[in-house]
């Protein structure tokens, strides 16, 4: 089957560019097919920059999304001619409905690419691909590897052997940072299949709403799911013994771990559970905080700490992933060890409101200078060009 594949990406890539009347190559648009399994957190906001700058370059009849009909919410500045949806309930039985979803929409939309997201729509997406000789080329983005999740336990060899199987059922990987880079190879994944492109966002923040949040104490946020990868609980354990020190809104609800949503969270006085907030609100309590907090397990990149630094606020994270060269320890913020409260709840109070803003300055300055999503976009675009063989041109519409 791999040569068969091989064969079918050697057809698509090494089609001649057909000449136009002055002797350069055709400009051509590209017709591009996302697909995600999950939103909410980081795919959320990695779709919200990626799909609106390729509407805007090839045209809102060339960008399609596949998304789950229960995460739409989560879906921003997209118009919905773009957005296709499939019934998910629960992840592994949602499985079918969103091959055939993908089924459908390469048979009716005739895609270029395929770019699927995360490891449940990367499986669906290339599974599907081998069995059809038409596929178009597929791009897929881990998004964070499934073989680093500990909650798999001792199914993780076995994630990390299905991910090494299917890497060559689709033209590139996407690694978010050099961390999942290296990661990948170190699974047996050829480095000829991966493509390092870290994540980006645009400069132009979302309007901030405006929050209720005047304290005197040191105002602590936390952005993101509250499964145990993101560490919410040794957020938790520090800031209760801090007591009267400081004062913490959580952002987020459960996504992916099931038996963790039955579980009562213990939540201390000064800690305040906010669920999940618009873009525009998260913006606003960011506005109104003094320090943003990732104590994660584990991270393929660590999208929160990007929007904190665009925020121009100081980020305390775990040493771990893509967090470990998106924060710059004593200088944006600090890292700490994984999992360990006591150096967490320390380094929270290891600097007043004063030396946290300079930090985020610090921070803001370095997302000018690395994380701005046009140079993501850019090198996404490129990807598509290469895996095609096309050259594409913006598409322009007259008001």
């Amino acid at each position: 089957m791999n040569s068969v594949l091989q064969n079918r990406w050697a057809t698509k890539t090494t089609t001649p560019r057909i000449p136009t009347s002055m002797g350069g190559p055709r400009e051509e648009t590209m017709r591009v097919l996302h697909v995600f399994e999950t939103l909410p957190g980081g795919p959320a906001t990695y779709l919200s920059e990626v799909a609106p700058h390729q509407v805007a370059k090839y045209g809102a009849a060339n960008v399609r999304v596949i998304v789950p009909d229960r995460h739409l919410s989560h879906v921003q500045n997209i118009p919905l001619s773009c957005i296709a949806t499939f019934r998910r309930n629960g992840r592994y039985k949602s499985l079918s409905a969103l091959a055939r979803a993908v089924t459908e929409e390469v048979q009716s939309f005739r895609p270029d690419v395929v770019h699927a997201h995360s490891t449940f729509a990367g499986l669906a997406v290339r599974l599907v691909g081998a069995l059809n000789r038409n596929f178009p080329p597929v791009v897929y983005c881990p998004h964070g590897w499934s073989f680093d999740m500990e909650t798999l336990g001792p199914l993780r060899p076995v994630a990390k052997l299905g991910e090494r199987l299917l890497a060559p059922l689709c033209q590139k990987i996407v690694a978010i940072s050099q961390h999942e880079y290296d990661r990948g190879i170190e699974a047996g994944i050829s480095p000829d299949r991966m493509a390092v492109i870290e994540n980006g966002l645009s400069s132009n923040r979302p309007v901030a709403v405006p929050v209720e949040w005047s304290d005197p104490r040191l105002k602590v946020l936390f952005v993101g799911r509250l499964d145990r990868q993101k560490g919410v609980d040794v957020l938790l354990k520090a800031v209760q013994s801090l007591g009267s020190q400081v004062a913490v809104k959580v952002i987020g609800a459960h996504v992916t771990t099931k038996e963790e949503q039955n579980k009562p969270i213990s939540v201390p006085d000064n800690v305040e559970l906010l669920g999940w907030k618009s873009p525009e609100e998260i913006a606003g309590y960011m506005n109104a905080s003094d320090v943003v907090v990732m104590p994660s397990r584990w991270e393929g990149f660590g999208l929160v700490a990007v929007e904190a630094m665009r925020a121009r606020k100081p980020v305390i994270a775990s040493a771990v992933g893509g967090l470990r060269s998106i924060v710059r320890h004593g200088q944006t913020g600090f890292l700490v060890p994984a999992g360990d409260s006591d150096a967490l709840a320390q380094t929270i109070v290891a600097r007043d409101r004063a030396g946290w803003r300079e930090m985020g300055l610090a921070g803001y300055m370095r997302f000018l200078s690395r994380y701005q999503s046009d140079r993501m976009n850019g090198d996404i675009v490129d990807l598509y060009d290469q895996i095609t063989g096309k050259q594409t041109a913006e598409v322009r519409v007259l008001a």
